[in-house]
């Protein structure tokens, strides 16, 4: 089911008429029947409409951004499904989108464009507060009413809008002249993302240009990446050094040097616009002009989904022609005579323009042969006998017809022409060669962008590296400045960081062979303490984080808990030599018998190794031996 004029949304948004149409929608102009109220309306198209994802993602943005309830911002009303019809319900604004006005005035004053810019940042200082990214701020997407209000849309539908496509598109390509680095870059969006797209907004308000272009939007992006804007100030002669730092400063490209916040933004706008006479208000003359384009007939739609506006042309009365008054003068006979005279040139004129046409009208027609791929000796062996001829009009490379041969004309083959027409043909320069960039060091995303806006492929691997970080390219094949063909792949090696390797079992060692190992395979020690320890001597290695044969990296941290010897008020520790005549394996008891009693202190397989116990004062130790299921004593030994 597709959308009509007159049907009615939800039972109550009925559709007038259609007034544009951008990347994720079509926009109508509506009206509210229950509350009588003028609306916009924006029904998805049907592939956008069949993505889940994207409609789950659309819906939850739709809800965040309804939320925003500001002067500076578009306020959305509601969104449902009709029959297959996903729509959005906006509040319907009399006035031109930012870029029109743009195309209009060529450039705005500096007071006029702060005006404008001080309303935007009010509206992201507001939708930041509730944790709202706009993403997509751009004049497309500002509409200033006539009486100089400017409001704010689509806040939010920019992140379904992204998420529900990563690729460069047509309906991208008005968004990436004003994207941030981290957009093109790939990373995350934050407040600053609109900040940096709003600096770019004013940079154009003020000059009548954006400071990036590119025949793609990835050589766009890469410049947003990688070149500084021209100062403003080189552009338009006299303007304010104060201002143009203040664009300079929202346009960084690293997000630390730009403004923290909107409000900060704001601040510097409004100290600027204090120092300028009659800068609280928008002049008359400019109001004026805005007037002047209504009325407002929103007729179009930008192709980033942001709506476009422009007046309906005004049709003005001729007036009459008034009547002098004066007797009109008789001619002259020579004035007569001149106009016979160029009368007849006029006609013999006529007669030979008439003439030619003929000769040219009735040339015989030729059917044009097919001179791709051949030389410019063939080319004119096969027209000479049709009566044609060539003209040679460019070159370009080719991976497939060799050089200083015909790679295209005009007209195509078979075509019928008339004779002693000239042939238009371009030859071919060889194939196409391009110095590789230099990739080392940059990411795997930016070493993409790099190679995809020169025409190269991309293949990668990952190795270890102790001095290059991890995600960084450390090397490739082939190298910076080397020569290769259009499409051909560059090979990439990208860090994984520095090699693990297996902790070592510090357990026993003293603490200063510990520590010496520790750095010599640079690992830190971040936690030591100290513990007693009957198995330990003073200084040994108790225990240790990371455990013994767990895969560490240089620069980890290591804990380590060291002996400090017997406790000095625990009871003495007796090493118990077992009875040469049992054998390991047999099963034994030993007791000891002291000034606390008589207890067992252990029980279970002998091991072949001396056995320590503890006793208090004197005392003795009853070693056991099980036989037929009983323990028989087999030795005793005093303590201590």
């Amino acid at each position: 089911m597709r959308e009509k004029p007159d049907q009615i949304l939800g039972g109550r948004y009925r559709i007038l008429e259609k007034v544009g149409e951008g990347g994720m929608a079509q926009v109508y102009r509506g009206m509210d029947v229950k509350l009588n109220r003028p609306v916009a309306i924006k029904i998805l198209y049907e592939h956008l409409s069949s993505d889940r994802d994207f409609l789950r993602r659309f819906k939850l943005e739709a809800k965040a951004a309804a939320k925003l309830m500001h002067p500076a911002i578009v306020n959305v009303f509601d969104e449902g499904e009709e029959k297959g019809l996903h729509y959005i319900v906006m509040e319907y604004i009399d006035g031109l989108t930012l870029k029109d006005i743009i195309l209009r005035e060529e450039r705005l004053s500096p007071v006029e464009a702060v005006r404008i810019a001080l309303q935007i940042c009010e509206a992201l200082i507001h939708a930041h507060e509730q944790n709202i990214i706009h993403r997509d701020i751009k004049p497309q997407n500002i509409i200033v009413t006539p009486g100089g209000r400017v409001k704010v849309t689509d806040f939010g539908l920019a992140r379904a809008a992204t998420d529900a496509t990563i690729t460069y598109g047509k309906s991208l390509f008005g968004s990436v002249y004003y994207s941030s680095p981290e957009q093109a870059r790939g990373s995350s969006a934050d407040l600053k993302t609109d900040i940096y797209s709003l600096g770019i907004v004013l940079y154009e308000m003020l000059t009548g240009e954006v400071p990036f272009f590119g025949e793609s939007p990835v050589s766009i992006a890469l410049k947003h990446l990688q070149e500084e804007i021209i100062p403003p100030g080189n552009i338009v002669q006299g303007l304010s050094p104060a201002l143009e730092l203040i664009v300079i400063r929202a346009t960084r490209k690293e997000r630390n040097m730009r403004y923290s916040s909107a409000a900060k933004f704001r601040d510097d706008l409004r100290d600027w616009l204090k120092t300028e006479k009659g800068g609280e208000h928008f002049a008359d003359d400019f109001l004026q002009r805005l007037k002047s384009y209504s009325p407002f007939s929103p007729i179009s739609q930008d192709k980033d989904s942001a709506p476009v506006y422009q007046e309906k042309p005004v049709i003005q009365e001729e007036k009459p022609a008034v009547a002098s008054g004066k007797k009109q003068k008789v001619r002259s006979p020579k004035k007569i005579i001149l106009y016979v005279s160029l009368a007849l040139v006029f006609l013999l004129l006529l007669f030979t323009g008439y003439q030619l046409l003929r000769g040219f009208l009735f040339v015989p027609e030729v059917i044009v042969p097919d001179l791709t791929g051949l030389s410019l000796e063939e080319a004119e062996k096969e027209l000479a006998p049709l009566g044609l001829h060539y003209t040679v009009v460019g070159n370009e490379h080719s991976d497939t017809i060799p050089p200083a041969h015909i790679v295209s004309q005009d007209p195509l083959p078979q075509r019928k022409v008339r004779k002693n027409r000239e042939i238009a043909v371009t030859l071919s320069a060889g194939q196409e060669y391009i110095n590789v960039p230099d990739l080392v060091e940059h990411t795997e995303r930016e070493a993409r962008l790099k190679l995809q806006d020169i025409g190269l492929e991309m293949d990668l691997s990952y190795e270890y590296s102790d001095t290059v970080a991890s995600g960084y390219i450390i090397r490739q094949d082939p190298g910076k400045g080397f020569q290769v063909a259009r499409g051909d792949t560059v090979h990439v090696i990208i860090s994984e960081g520095k090699k693990p390797f297996a902790m070592n079992d510090l357990r026993g060692r003293q603490f200063a062979d510990a520590r010496e190992w520790l750095e010599r395979n640079g690992l830190v020690l971040r936690d030591q303490k100290e513990e007693f320890s009957a198995d330990f001597a003073p200084g040994e290695i108790i225990s240790q984080y990371p455990a013994a044969g767990e895969s560490v990296y240089a620069g980890e941290s290591v804990d380590l808990v060291i002996s400090k010897g017997e406790e000095p008020d625990a009871a003495p520790t007796y090493h118990l030599k077992v009875d040469p005549r049992v054998p390991v394996g047999r099963v034994i008891k030993i007791c000891v018998e002291d000034e606390e009693g008589a207890r067992v202190v252990f029980e279970g397989e002998y091991q072949g190794r001396e056995i320590s116990v503890t006793g208090i004062g004197e005392g003795r130790v009853i070693l056991m031996e099980l036989e037929d299921e009983e323990y028989q004593i087999i030795d005793t030994k005093p303590f201590p």
